[in-house]
Formats: structure tokens, sequence, C-alpha cells
């Protein structure tokens, strides 16, 4: 282990510097929305019962355009592609590239638990450091962002689903033993890092374009609530007050005609074109009974179905599992890599 930390101690570094960064940007870009949080908090806002309808409105508009959200979560989401590209990448192929493997290989302790200490030094290293960065956005950071407006700040998005407090290490794990693989195959430094940032990063970029699909897996259908905007198709949205179930991520949405043929997409936007005239036709004020009545009367239906809000941690461990078994086979192959090699 002593060995270990010495020899790979500009990966150490690269991890810490990586990580006071990223800690710094998260307690600037905090400090940036405390005044307007305080000043919903201070007009006795919440999303249910606005008191001063103009603090409450405008401070909800100004955390929609306050620019430190996006890019803060974005970096959080490239931290695994750093560890992965600048530390496990190189950690066996520059060992390959300088041919000090010879050496290092031929010691009392075989090449294999030389790399497993070295692996198990670094992630004893990057996974509470990844914990620390999962929480404080998580915890911390976003708090304000779900407080007040909850289609930015809620856990079912893309970018937080994939940066909580236990998945940021997951990712990470995966990254470094995914680059450990890479660079034991490509055997050049600069080759390799370039390799698994590019993986990395296309794997990071395929998860969130299929998210929405994985979230569709074990949806509650139902036509008993009424959405007032009745949406169509793809919808991952998360439920906001008096739009579904509290809590829950609005998966897909379609209307039943008469004996239950699913409409087209101009039947069914016709038909919600109809049905949402009628929700609001009181002087803009909503109606909802009107609209079930003509629905009932004409045979249609509104399904929609959702995520329940307990099904989160169900999901969200599911791919946590599916991607530590890819680190699992990455550990693997890279063993096998090493072994291959003459002595």
């Amino acid at each position: 282990m002593r060995v270990a930390l010495i020899q790979h101690r500009a990966a150490l570094i690269t991890i810490l510097v990586a990580f006071f960064t990223l800690v710094v940007a998260i307690v600037i870009g905090r400090d940036a929305v405390n005044a307007h949080y305080a000043s919903y908090l201070g007009a006795g806002c919440t999303l249910a019962h606005p008191i001063d309808l103009q603090v409450c409105a405008n401070t909800a508009n100004e955390f929609a355009d306050i620019p430190s959200f996006t890019p803060l979560v974005i970096a959080l989401r490239l931290f695994p592609l750093v560890v992965g590209a600048f530390v496990g990448a190189p950690l066996v192929a520059r060992e390959m590239e300088l041919g000090t493997y010879r050496f290092a290989w031929t010691q009392g302790v075989g090449r294999t638990r030389l790399l497993l200490v070295t692996l198990a030094m670094l992630a004893l290293i990057v996974t509470p450091v990844a914990v620390v960065l999962g929480f404080l956005l998580e915890g911390w950071y976003i708090h304000p962002y779900a407080v007040i407006n909850i289609a930015v700040g809620s856990h079912w998005q893309a970018g937080l689903f994939m940066t909580t407090w236990w998945m940021t290490p997951v990712w990470t794990l995966f990254a470094l033993l995914l680059g450990t693989f890479i660079g034991a195959l490509v055997k050049r430094t600069v080759a390799a890092i370039a390799a698994t940032a590019l993986t990395v990063g296309g794997i990071l970029l395929a998860v969130s374009q299929f998210l929405p699909r994985i979230l569709d897996i074990g949806a509650v259908a139902s036509s008993r609530l009424m959405l007032s905007y009745f949406p169509l198709g793809t919808i991952n949205t998360v439920a906001s007050e008096g739009v579904g179930p509290s809590g829950s991520l609005l998966v897909n949405g379609w209307f039943v005609g008469p004996g239950g043929r699913v409409l087209g997409s101009r039947a069914a936007n016709r038909v919600r074109d109809h049905v949402i005239g009628l929700y609001q036709s009181k002087g803009g004020a909503n109606d909802p009974n009107a609209a079930k009545r003509w629905l009932a009367l004409h045979h249609y239906v509104y399904w929609f179905t959702y995520q329940p809000a307990d099904h989160f941690w169900i999901l969200q461990a599911a791919v946590g599992l599916v991607i530590l078994a890819m680190t699992a086979l990455c550990g693997f192959a890279a063993m096998r890599c090493i072994r291959g090699r003459g002595r």
C-alpha cells in the first residue's frame, strides 16, 4: 500500500484538485441563490399557497435563469470521466509504455496482487470524495430549487438521477476500472487517456438519452386521475401540484376511443384540444367536470403512466447494480490483460 501511494501520488493529487475545485464551485453557486431563496421564504411562499404572489412568481422565474445550476450538474457528471481518464487510464498504460512493468511485475508481490492493491487504494480515496460531492449537490445545493421549482430540482431529472450521493461513487468506480482496462489494452498513456475519455463520455451520454426508457420500466397506468393539459406521447415530466400524483414522474399519455382503440396522433390531438377548451371554459377557471362529462359521453378515456415517488430508489438501485456489475467485468478484464504480458 505504501509503495502504491508513492507511485501514484500524481493520481491522488489529480483527484484532490478536482474535488476541491468542485467543492468551491458548489459553495459559490449556492451562495448565488441564497438571497433569492431567503426572499422567497421571507415572503411566506410555498408551492401550494403562495402569499406574496409578486415575490413568489419573480423568485421562481429567477431560479429558472440562474446560470450556475446546469454547469455544476454537468461538472459533477464529468467527475467520473476525469477520474477514469487521468487516474485509471495511466495506471497500467504508463507501466507498459515506460517498460517499468519488467521490474515491478517480477518482485515478490505478483502483478495481479499489485494491481488489486493499487485499485483498492484508489477506490478507498475516490469513493468518499464522490460521496461528499453527491451529498453537497443533492442534499445542499439543489434544495432551494426543489422547494421553489420542483420541475428543476427534482431527483427524477436525468442530471440529478445520475449524481446522487451513491450514484456518483458508482459511476466513478466504473470509470476508474474501465480506464484501467483500456490502459492495459492500449498500452500507451496518451492514447489510453483519449480512448477512456471518449468511451466514458459516450456511455454517460447514452445513459442520459436512454434514461426515459429506463424510467418507463414498471410504470403504473391510470385513467382515474385527470391531468389539466392532457400530454400525449412521451411526457417525462415531474408531477407538480394538481398535475399527477405528488412526487411522481409522468411517463406517457394517450387517449383511448370507443371499443378500447388507441387514438392516432391527429385524432388524439383533436380530442385533447376540445377537452382543454372545456376544461377552461368558465372565464379561464378550470372546470374538470365538464371535460370528464364530455369524455364519458363520447366514450373517450385519457390514460397516462407514471412512476410513483417510491419507485425512484428501486429504479436507481437497479441502474446502480448494473453499473457495478460492469465495473467488476472491467476489473476482471484488466487482470486478464496483465496476466498475458511476459515477465
